[in-house]
């Protein structure tokens, strides 16, 4: 999947973008920017497409991502047969100068600066639903005048402080690829893209998927490897056992059902699939979270 370049505009006099979204549904393209994105997700849920990890977002997910990360939120089916689902989030979008060119070099803003470095490799604050910075975020979208970067500030040293993991492996992170988008290939990986996202939970070949984007197998194969930094099965098994673990915190349905509905042709294969994303069965993981 390509990801396409994305043009922050900004008011006039503003250092930085804050804002609260009340969508529908989560429903922008795969894309990226050379601005940080502070994303705190208030009503939605989903599944998350940053860089090369797959994840279940939903209320109370909190994410830092540094320049130029591809990423994509995008709603479970339920957003798009009922009306009563909103998706509601607070984006911060800034540069890393916003506040000038040696801001972040000086003593007392090192722990900022470290925050930032860290983005560069995505963050996910886990830990965000049980803290005020929900109340912060919704405060700075509120301010005006010297109050707004007062704000700003105070939530970039609370994240500074607070615990938080990496999203992106090493390997991707420091290539950060597929920022070519006048590559010709662009329209129909994103229907690539489009068309897993809405197919996974049914049996998928590789000829299949090649064929929706007007390729070969082989050069499809090739040209996903060379993208995404990994092979287009490992990809679609990612998004299936990220499915089965949503069903199996949610629901009590039987896990051969769960198999079937994430798009696995036989239990032993979502077995195998499943210990080898989390390291621990599908029973395991839903005792886990039962306890």
């Amino acid at each position: 999947m390509k990801a396409i370049y994305q043009k922050i505009l900004l008011s006039e006099g503003s250092s930085f973008l804050a804002t609260k979204l009340i969508l529908p549904q989560f429903h922008s393209e795969y894309h990226f920017h050379p601005e940080y994105e502070l994303k705190y997700v208030i009503e939605s849920k989903g599944k998350r497409f940053v860089g090369d990890t797959i994840e279940n977002f939903q209320e109370g997910d909190l994410i830092l991502l540094g320049p130029n990360i591809p990423h994509y939120w995008k709603n479970d089916n339920i957003h798009d047969q009922t009306d009563m689902m909103q998706a509601k989030a607070i984006v911060i979008l800034f540069s890393e100068n916003f506040l000038g060119e040696k801001f972040f070099t000086v003593q007392e803003m090192i722990p900022i600066l470290e925050l930032l470095k860290k983005a560069q490799a995505g963050l996910v604050f886990p830990n965000a639903k049980n803290s005020n910075i929900l109340q912060m975020l919704d405060d700075l979208t509120k301010s005006k005048g010297p109050l707004r970067i007062i704000l700003m500030l105070e939530i970039l040293a609370e994240l500074a402080k607070s615990e938080s993991r990496n999203l992106l492996t090493e390997e991707f992170s420091t290539g950060i690829p597929f920022l070519d988008v006048n590559s010709p290939s662009f329209v129909r990986l994103q229907k690539v893209h489009h068309y897993v996202i809405k197919n996974f939970h049914s049996p998928l070949q590789i000829e299949d998927v090649a064929q929706i984007a007007n390729m070969t197998p082989h050069a499809f194969c090739k040209y996903f490897k060379k993208s995404t930094k990994k092979t287009f099965m490992t990809f679609l098994n990612e998004l299936r056992v990220c499915h089965a673990k949503k069903l199996l915190i949610e629901n009590g349905i039987p896990i051969s059902q769960i198999s079937m509905e994430s798009g696995f042709n036989n239990i032993s294969n979502f077995n195998r699939q499943f210990k080898t994303g989390t390291n621990m069965t599908p029973s395991d993981f839903r005792a886990m979270y039962i306890n």
